[in-house]
């Protein structure tokens, strides 16, 4: 159960971890889903980010229910489900951005680098975390290259 509760603690940065390894090997590899190139719109950003908060959401609850299970069966299904809705959604929240980013012009792979540099930023200083999470607005309102 140890193992368990150590695979349980690590599922959040693993599996983000895991995203950036997928996203780099369908980059490397041009796999058409994972290709950061393919233009994405703002309605679509907005839904994706909002898909990507419901998997990350479900992959707390996982967390949270394999650190709670009692037999081993039990939290190695709790623990495939959260890794499985934690590897999707940080990967779908990333290729979103990273797609609208495209769009509007920015390079792909500044997107990953601009959200760690928010939640990095949160340790510093709360107002410069705020303000650093208004620029994500522009994301949403700034047009792309189809509507130029």
């Amino acid at each position: 159960m140890e193992i368990i509760k150590l695979l349980a603690y690590i599922m959040i940065p693993l599996s983000v971890v895991i995203s950036i390894a997928l996203m780099i090997l369908g980059k490397i590899k041009h796999i058409k889903y994972l290709d950061p190139k393919v233009p994405l719109g703002r309605l679509f950003y907005f839904f994706g980010n909002a898909f990507s908060f419901m998997c990350c959401v479900l992959l707390i609850n996982f967390f949270s229910y394999a650190m709670q299970s009692k037999d081993i069966i039990e939290g190695i299904k709790y623990l495939i489900l959260g890794y499985s809705f934690g590897i999707y959604g940080f990967t779908f929240f990333f290729m979103t951005g990273m797609r609208r980013a495209y769009d509007i012009g920015f390079p792909f792979w500044g997107y990953p680098i601009f959200v760690g540099l928010i939640l990095l930023s949160s340790f510093i200083n709360d107002t410069i975390f705020e303000f650093l999470m208004l620029g994500m607005y522009i994301f949403l309102l700034q047009p792309g290259s189809n509507n130029n």
